[in-house]
């Protein structure tokens, strides 16, 4: 059997309402770009299941379905990499969805420019009826150094991601518990990032199997620890002091939000404890909050005054 160029793995738990959407905005992909799609369900206890079942008896030669009789969680995500068989591997969220023409489009700048490890697009942000809320983040450079992603933290949208599958070991080998952040700066040391400014995915906004919406603190940890694993030694004439005061400033406005400010204080402690400068972090924090809370303020007053619903979610 011939391999793939592209392997597709579909992470998917309890996605009923989504799942034939995702996998079909995956299959049309096929048209452009020789490709397998692996599908990991994990544990699903609604329809999910029989929807995707469905769908590989109707493509053989395309799905493949793994369903895992217990939750594996990230270990989900390692299983299919192990299994994937492309040059390339693509990242798709069960409850996420591609526009048309996407893969062809990254595998020609992965084609073409060598240093590039991975490509990224940007992403419509709807709701669970497919209404358009906004867009993911506003435009970016089209190529993202290890530096910038740091300082501008965690705006690309994992559901985009096609990367070289030479770098896979990597996340197979690692613990399972790490998420999109941790992928983007391991590839972001391994090379330029690509950045598209076309909206190839569509992203769910808040869906019910959201792990930010269920277990936020557990992300949290998880982010801070993707920051952690970057060593200061990679960042030549740099460091991470902007990727911490962007890290507290987002705690910060989660503490607003839920009214507890023992989470600010909490995190505080943590992150400047090993930090001689921690005036300068400080400072930086408040600069972080002063100046995206500005502009949140300002997009507000501005969809206000035009009657619109319509935003950028992750703002760099």
């Amino acid at each position: 059997m011939t391999a793939p160029l592209v392997s597709v793995c579909i992470l998917t738990c309890n996605h009923e309402r989504y799942i034939s959407d995702c996998i079909m905005s995956a299959v049309a992909q096929a048209s452009d770009v020789p490709l397998e799609i692996l599908v990991g369900d994990d544990c699903s206890e609604d329809g999910t299941s029989d929807i995707v079942r469905s769908l590989a008896q109707r493509f053989p030669d395309l799905i493949r379905h793994f369903r895992h009789e217990t939750r594996q969680v990230g270990k989900n995500y390692q299983f299919l990499i192990g299994l994937s068989r492309g040059e390339y591997i693509a990242h798709l969220d069960g409850d996420d969805f591609w526009l048309p023409g996407k893969l062809i489009r990254q595998i020609r700048v992965l084609e073409s420019v060598p240093e590039v490890s991975a490509c990224y697009t940007n992403a419509l942000c709807v709701n669970h009826v497919d209404e358009l809320l906004g867009f993911f983040n506003n435009r970016q450079p089209l190529l993202i150094d290890l530096v910038y992603l740091l300082r501008r933290g965690n705006f690309l949208n994992n559901s985009s991601i096609v990367y070289r599958a030479r770098y896979k070991s990597y996340f197979i080998e690692r613990s399972p518990d790490y998420i999109d952040y941790a992928i983007h700066l391991f590839l972001a040391r391994q090379g330029c990032l690509a950045y598209l400014n076309i909206f190839g995915t569509g992203y769910r906004v808040a869906s019910t199997a959201s792990l930010i919406l269920n277990h936020g603190e557990f992300v949290r940890e998880l982010y801070w620890r993707a920051i952690c694993e970057v060593p200061e030694a990679e960042l030549v004439g740099s460091s991470k002091l902007p990727a911490e005061a962007d890290f507290l400033r987002r705690v910060f406005f989660r503490s607003v939000r839920i009214r507890d400010f023992g989470l600010i204080n909490k995190w505080w402690r943590l992150v400047s404890s090993s930090r001689e400068q921690k005036l300068r972090l400080f400072v930086m924090a408040l600069i972080s909050v002063i100046v995206v809370g500005s502009r949140e303020l300002l997009a507000f007053i501005f969809r206000t005054v035009n009657k619109s619903s319509v935003r950028e979610f992750y703002w760099r």
